[in-house]
């Protein structure tokens, strides 16, 4: 992403705010899922290769703990019978790959990562390949997350993530993929629809911000992509761990407020929201052009290719979103990514 010219002001981002901001967006939530179906194949870890193209999966497979060639990062595919759309799942600061796949009712259970507990019901009916690469740690740091602009995990993510969507096409028959990530796993996924957006048809970002490279400071716009991709940010109106990333870089509007903005970081997000229209199609959003309902303002643009959603009364974690939603953050994102 460009690096932004910021006031003196803003540059006078607390330490004490970084380290605030940091410690707050480890991966939170809940989650459940589904019976498993009868046929199931589990296969053990392995490295494959790129080579190649394989067919369409004929019967629901778990492949645990897979390596891209040149990359630590483990990876866990649920793979199941006949599907060829795939979506990369980024999990939070601190988290793991399978945490956050039993916070969106993927697994039964964190660790092991077996087959048997696989919600494979979801995943046949959306026809949806689910990836789950685990983060790196870069010492003295024990904590596993992404290169972002917030956050260095040690590793070109970048690269790595452009590395495994290539991979998924070639080896599990998807014809598209795309990125989801929560809070810095949706940091990263904002990071990739500037720098990595070709690997990917479509971008949703849950409780993840937009960053700029002037680390440690948030941008009130957002870069300039490498192609016009889809983008669905949705965000908690009552977010405790995010706000104190965009402190004094906007404040809300009287107009704003009333539209469902209360807070800095979204108000900040709205300027995003704007800036990426503009750049998929030319369209500049207006406050009054948002979607209300029961649970918070929706604002589309370029046909709902670029969209914003607030859930008003949620929190960070997974769980309080999709309870005050009501809904599941994997329908929403099957729902934008098809």
């Amino acid at each position: 992403m460009p690096t932004q010219n910021l006031s003196s002001t803003h540059r006078r981002f607390t330490l004490t705010l970084v380290a605030a901001f940091c410690l707050s967006l480890a991966a939170c939530g809940g989650g459940g899922s589904e019976d498993e179906p009868a046929s199931v194949s589990e296969t053990p870890a392995a490295v494959d290769g790129m080579k190649s193209i394989a067919a369409v999966a004929t019967t629901n497979t778990l492949l645990a703990g897979i390596t891209i060639p040149g990359y630590p990062h483990k990876v866990d595919v649920y793979r199941p019978a006949g599907a060829t759309k795939a979506v990369v799942f980024l999990h939070g600061h601190g988290g793991t790959s399978g945490q956050l796949a039993q916070n969106l009712g993927f697994n039964r259970t964190q660790a092991p990562v077996t087959a048997k507990n696989v919600n494979w019901d979801w995943l046949a009916a959306n026809g949806i390949i689910a990836v789950f690469p685990q983060g790196q740690a870069r010492p003295p740091s024990p904590l596993g997350t992404w290169s972002n602009y917030v956050f260095d995990s040690g590793q070109n993510d970048v690269a790595f993530l452009g590395a495994l969507s290539a991979h998924v096409k070639a080896q599990y028959g998807a014809t598209e993929v795309s990125l989801s990530g929560h809070s810095a796993g949706g940091v990263m996924t904002a990071r990739m629809w500037c720098e990595g957006t070709t690997a990917y048809k479509a971008f949703v970002s849950m409780a993840g911000p937009m960053v700029s490279s002037a680390y440690p400071m948030p941008m009130p716009t957002t870069c300039t992509p490498l192609a016009p991709a889809p983008y669905y940010m949705l965000v908690g109106g009552k977010d405790t761990k995010l706000p104190v990333f965009t402190a004094g870089v906007t404040t809300p509007t009287p107009e704003q407020i009333a539209a469902g903005l209360t807070d800095s970081i979204l108000t900040t997000e709205w300027l995003r929201h704007q800036g990426r229209a503009q750049r998929v199609c030319g369209e500049t959003p207006v406050l009054s052009g948002s979607t209300v309902a029961a649970t918070g303002p929706t604002w589309n643009a370029c046909g709902g290719s670029v969209r914003y959603m607030v859930i008003s009364n949620a929190d960070h974690p997974i769980a309080s979103l999709e309870q005050y939603a009501g809904v599941k953050m994997v329908d929403l994102i099957a729902g934008f990514v098809k």
